[in-house]
């Protein structure tokens, strides 16, 4: 298992994500195309792929698709798919329009970010390991995601205020932000 890959087990599911930087432009210009095919041959798995540009941990990948899962599971879900439902708890937004539009892949992203829910570890890493050679590029580890301009970046994306970042108790700043990134991951159904 490559050293980006994170994987982690809740309910009866397993999910793998990962963020890639410099993905290959063939991914790029047909992503939906390449993930349909996958997901046809993936017996059951659920496969997304997404802009990674506002995600400063994988942490925050595992979390909307945790947020998503028991939404699912509570009835609460904003989606019939859970794909989408990934995208909006990730985008921590209630319409799917303004999710795909904030999170679409398209032929300029620089970073792809992909979630694999699989029934156990195996299947998880196994597509996961498969999306990560589809897409290309290299993975990145979360201290690669901790850096200020993207911090910047996902303070901006979740519209988080500065005096919020200050008044949370954390390690350093990145630490705040993410914690403040996986509130609004969490509390998604408070906005509706």
């Amino acid at each position: 298992m490559s050293p980006g890959l994170k994987l982690v087990s809740f309910g009866d599911k397993w999910a793998a994500a990962s963020v890639l930087k410099s993905p290959r432009r063939s991914f790029l210009a047909s992503p939906v195309e390449v993930l349909e095919s996958l997901r046809s041959s993936s017996k059951g798995a659920i496969i997304q792929a997404f802009n990674a540009r506002c995600v400063v941990s994988v942490r925050q990948i595992h979390a909307a698709a945790v947020a998503a899962y028991l939404a699912f599971k509570a009835g609460t879900n904003i989606s019939k798919k859970m794909e989408i439902e990934i995208l909006l708890r990730l985008a921590a937004d209630t319409q799917i329009e303004r999710a795909l539009d904030k999170l679409g892949v398209r032929g300029n992203t620089e970073e792809v970010g992909f979630c694999i829910l699989a029934d156990n570890r195996a299947s998880a890493t196994k597509m996961a390991e498969e999306l990560a050679r589809t897409i290309g590029g290299v993975e990145v580890d979360d201290d690669y995601l901790r850096n200020d301009e993207r911090l910047s970046r996902a303070v901006e994306f979740y519209g988080i205020e500065e005096a919020e970042v200050k008044s949370v108790q954390a390690r350093d700043r990145a630490e705040a932000v993410l914690i403040l990134i996986l509130e609004r991951i969490a509390t998604l159904d408070l906005k509706r």
